[in-house]
């Protein structure tokens, strides 16, 4: 990010502390573990041919690769499950099953596993109505919308 510019890099730096933030509010203790962030970027390595070791791929944009990121993070969190999230379910004395969970099942975002199709699909729901900006007083039509969707 240094050959962009000392702007960006503020940015950037502003975004991470904003993260930072929150993880210390939601109890983060500040100890980051290696083999996590090594686990992390391997399978970003792994999924993404920009980020791979000697590959002939080359990022153009950002932009892109931060849109590749955040699919890769979908199909991580919604889609794939995990074997240390398993749950162990006792079957008599002897016999037991394991129940697979992803990342968001087992964080209650979600109540299934999600297929691939089916997050490649999913609608987000359109933003929330915003009145025009106008000087002066709304009309009568502007503001009983205003009153019916504010």
């Amino acid at each position: 990010l240094v050959h962009h510019g000392r702007k960006r890099v503020a940015h950037y730096c502003r975004k991470w502390v904003v993260h930072l933030r929150v993880l210390f509010d939601k109890g983060f203790s500040g100890v980051l573990n290696t083999a996590y962030i090594e686990r992390l970027n391997a399978t970003f390595r792994q999924r993404l041919a920009w980020l791979s070791r000697r590959s002939r791929m080359i990022i153009h944009q950002v932009e892109t690769l931060e849109a590749g990121m955040y699919i890769v993070g979908c199909f991580y969190n919604f889609c794939d499950p995990h074997k240390s999230l398993r749950i162990k379910i006792a079957l008599g004395s002897f016999a037991h099953r394991w129940i697979q969970r992803t990342p968001a099942l087992a964080a209650g975002l979600t109540d299934h596993i999600w297929s691939y199709q089916e997050l490649l699909t999913y609608r987000l729901p359109p933003p929330r109505w915003q009145p025009p900006k106008k000087r002066g007083r709304p009309s009568k039509a502007v503001q009983a919308l205003i009153d019916r969707w504010c």
